[in-house]
């Protein structure tokens, strides 16, 4: 018991040291020293001032107020209009346009949804020429041809391996 107690106290003592010492290595300071230096005289009145009860407590309340307000704050909820039709084969599809007159306008939850910025970008078609996608195309088509340049890019790797 005491081989081990003694082991922990060399290896805790060795981590400090060696810590110190790459701080140094770092900063070129000694942080023992500073730290000594910095606290003075009443370092230990100092340090149970920092660490009180009621500052804790208080630091604590601090947090949990802070946490709060960034809840309970409501996100703004983008107007989304999507269409659900179902074609003659029977499948169903979904766009931000209906393609058929007689589409469904359904109802999206955008709570938790994370949107692309609305910058122009370089994506790459079918027959391998960039094209620029602005504002005016729609997030589904700029989903399919980001999808498609990911199909392609891993082809690529798959050739070069």
């Amino acid at each position: 018991m005491f081989r081990l107690l003694f082991k922990t106290v060399v290896v805790l003592m060795l981590v400090f040291f060696i810590g110190n010492y790459l701080i140094y290595l770092k900063t070129g300071q000694m942080p023992l020293r500073d730290m000594r230096e910095r606290m003075g005289n009443d370092w230990l009145v100092d340090l149970r001032e920092l660490f009180s009860p009621d500052q804790l407590a208080a630091d604590a309340k601090q947090a949990v107020k802070n946490v709060s307000d960034k809840v309970s704050e409501p996100e703004p909820v983008a107007p989304t209009k999507v269409y659900k039709w179902t074609d003659a084969n029977g499948q169903v599809h979904f766009g931000d346009r209906p393609a058929v007159s007689d589409a469904e306008q359904i109802e999206v939850d955008t709570r938790n949804v994370i949107s692309a910025p609305e910058e122009t970008v370089s994506v790459i078609d079918q027959q391998g020429a960039a094209t620029e996608a602005g504002a005016q195309e729609s997030a589904l088509d700029k989903a399919r041809a980001a999808a498609e340049a990911m199909r392609q890019r891993v082809q690529q790797q798959e050739q070069a391996n």
